[in-house]
């Protein structure tokens, strides 16, 4: 096909590829900070639980967390991420499959997004360049990247969107309306169930809008005598076949995987989802270019949660997408972007506007998963593809447009538009956030533990809390460093104390509100050390569960357990340390780490008198 054999998509893949080798993992291998070892630890587990059942896992394991299993689901699971890397870790556990995954991801939607940029009518320079462009030119995204893992994996939701313009155009334009496009855009969407929970509402959401747009101008031109014409699969058998069949191959997986899992989550009730991070329109129109090239201070952009800014690289373009779009100036009519239009206003509405208005309310009970969506400023994720879209569905009119302008003129105001543009990527080059590979103490340690009898490692602390903020409070006193015991079983492989999941409920709570855990999360809360009677129970406890293979102390995360009073009492009770190392328990940007924690290795039993 010309778009593939042009020099321009392989100046496009080499960027692509250039970029995904500048975010590259320090150490290429496992990694131990809060969000990113999650999926590690999900993919360790389907490894074991797969090979165990012959394939398909169970959606309630016994096998990570102490003392009452965890529920997978709730773990920010995903059927295509979390099936691949079972397969990877089974090879090699320490394969980079994160990286490599990714990378894949962002190749496979610049070839899907420049197939159907240049089926759609662009050149093949035009395709290769914006596929290459929204592909990569993604800051939202890019604050993500080690740090929500989750989020990156984007490349149904790509291809629907854009199939979805496809289909627009095709109807607005043409007055036609294409099923094969839409067969397309059904493997698309079942695809979107493969990945993270967030993106379900949005891409519901995306395709009802559209769709609900094409049935309201259908009925409208009909009224007025247009007929349109609806390509049937009679004389196109053959180009349908191969949609056809993957919508089917892939409901069969589906059928597998997919209604396990969500009857595994209907399980225990309605998952509590708060809505929060709300955003304000200064952040989605800030310029990307106003820090870096003037020094200006304005509030961080690198918060994770809060990331919408996409700059004026993005907004420009689309701005005079919808000035030529209209009929006073050249174009067939707003309609032309009409369903992209309404959804970027959802995307501002819903990420701005305080609930009491109701407005996320109506959105969440009237699209399926919605809820899921608790996070408002996550539509930032959405909104490269969406003005891209603006822009590609007005490329004929901004072409006229622009050769329509003056010469000298045009050029001047390319020159600096692509100058700001090239500031405003410059945030690329922000190092992500990611933690240094552990010491060779620590891993010295971990390796030891796994080979130890008993199923079991007893972290202090350890860390009750889900996303979703239930428990958070009263059980993880010590968040975010108290989570990163359960990262490191993806080293010793021994279930953990604690459970820190995307989304718990408050029956997850009740296993632990109890003695003797309640008096431990009281001493980490205070950042004291245990009490004579807490070192009694303590003691009891360990005595009634020979199942703990070892006990890991954080004294960097329980403050006061690191005085040396109380690591004397540590000592008393359970005997000198077997080894001992250190620990970073946070990330930071470009991975050096932050918030070092002595990490101390004692038996699993307390010293008798």
């Amino acid at each position: 096909m010309a778009f593939f054999s042009r020099k321009y998509f392989w100046l496009g893949l080499f960027l692509v590829l250039l970029y995904v080798y500048s975010v590259r993992p320090i150490g290429l291998s496992r990694q131990y900070s809060e969000d990113l070892c999650y999926p590690e630890m999900t993919r360790q587990l389907m490894a074991q639980e797969m090979s165990d059942s012959g394939g398909v896992p169970k959606f309630t394991t016994d096998r990570f967390m102490a003392p009452e299993g965890a529920s997978v689901p709730y773990m920010s699971w995903q059927i295509e991420r979390d099936w691949l890397g079972s397969l990877f870790w089974k090879w090699d556990r320490d394969f980079p499959f994160f990286w490599a995954y990714f990378g894949f991801s962002l190749i496979i939607t610049y070839l899907g997004i420049g197939f159907i940029l240049f089926k759609m009518g662009l050149s093949p320079r035009a395709a290769s360049f914006l596929a290459c462009f929204v592909v990569v030119a993604h800051i939202p995204r890019h604050f993500k990247i080690w740090h929500h893992y989750e989020h990156l994996l984007q490349h149904w939701v790509y291809w629907g969107f854009f199939l979805d313009a496809w289909i627009w155009k095709i109807f607005w334009r043409e007055n036609k309306w294409d099923w094969k496009l839409e067969l397309w855009r059904g493997v698309a969407l079942i695809g979107t169930l493969w990945t993270v929970g967030t993106f379900y509402g949005p891409v519901i959401l995306e395709w009802s809008v559209v769709h609900l747009c094409i049935f309201g101008v259908y009925f409208s031109r009909k009224q007025k005598g247009f007929s349109t014409q609806i390509k049937s699969f009679a004389s196109q058998w053959r180009s349908v076949f191969i949609p056809l069949t993957l919508i089917s191959v892939m409901l069969w997986v589906d059928w597998q995987w997919f209604l396990p899992l969500y009857t595994e989550v209907k399980k225990l009730g309605t998952v509590s989802q708060d809505l929060g991070w709300l955003t304000h329109l200064g952040y989605w129109l800030r310029p990307l270019w106003l820090e870096p090239l003037f020094k200006v201070k304005l509030s961080a952009i690198d918060r994770p949660e809060t990331v919408v800014s996409v700059g004026w690289m993005y907004l420009i373009p689309a701005f005079l997408a919808i000035k030529v779009s209209r009929k006073k100036q050249l174009g067939s009519g707003i309609g032309a972007l009409l369903p992209f239009l309404i959804l970027i206003g959802i995307a501002l509405i819903y990420s701005t506007v305080r609930p009491i208005f109701g407005f996320q309310w109506f959105i969440q009970k009237t699209v399926p998963f919605m809820s899921f969506f608790r996070v408002a400023s996550r539509w930032g994720l959405f909104m490269p593809q969406l003005l891209t879209i603006l822009i590609v569905l007005a490329w004929p009119e901004l072409l006229i447009f622009l050769n329509r302008i003056n010469s000298k003129k045009r050029k001047i105001a390319i020159f600096i538009f692509g100058f700001l543009s090239l500031v405003e990527l410059s945030w690329l080059a922000h190092p992500v956030n990611m933690s240094p590979p552990l010491s060779d103490a620590t891993q010295h340690i971990l390796d030891g533990i796994r080979n130890l009898p008993g199923s079991t490692v007893l972290d202090l602390p350890f860390c009750v809390a889900g996303g979703n903020g239930i428990c958070s409070a009263k059980q993880c006193p010590n968040y975010p460093g108290a989570v990163l015991s359960q990262c490191l079983r993806t080293w010793h492989d021994k279930k953990v104390y604690g459970l820190y999941q995307s989304r718990i409920v408050p029956a997850h709570c009740e296993n632990y509100d109890r003695a003797p855990f309640l008096s431990w999360f009281d001493a980490w809360d205070k950042q004291r050390c245990f009490t004579n009677v807490e070192w009694k129970d303590f003691c009891s406890y360990l005595k009634k569960h020979s199942e703990i293979s070892a006990i890991l102390l954080y004294t960097g995360i329980w403050k006061g357990a690191g005085t040396p009073e109380c690591l004397e009492k540590f000592r008393k009770h359970l005997g000198s340390p077997v080894e001992n190392s250190s620990i970073m328990t946070a990330p930071t940007r470009g991975g050096k780490g932050k918030n070092p924690s002595e990490l101390f290795w004692f038996k699993n039993q307390c010293q008798t008198k």
